[in-house]
């Protein structure tokens, strides 16, 4: 019902601000010319997790393959 989905909605905001204050989680927005946009989203339906899975495994990659 549209009660609940409002309910769902305001809980879901109330917990991610509590994170956010709680320093549990950040948020960051990425800008990013169309193109390298377009090819992140693509290698993450080839990835097949979340965004956050994304940059985590990225970051893995990244720090096990340094020279």
């Amino acid at each position: 019902t549209e009660h609940s989905k409002k309910l769902r909605a305001k809980t879901a905001a109330a917990h991610t601000k509590k994170l956010l204050e709680s320093g549990a989680v950040r948020r960051i927005l990425l800008q990013l010319p169309t193109a390298v946009a377009n090819e992140f989203d693509a290698v993450l339906a080839e990835f097949g997790g979340s965004r956050p899975q994304a940059i985590k495994a990225l970051c893995e990659f990244y720090r096990a393959h340094q020279a």
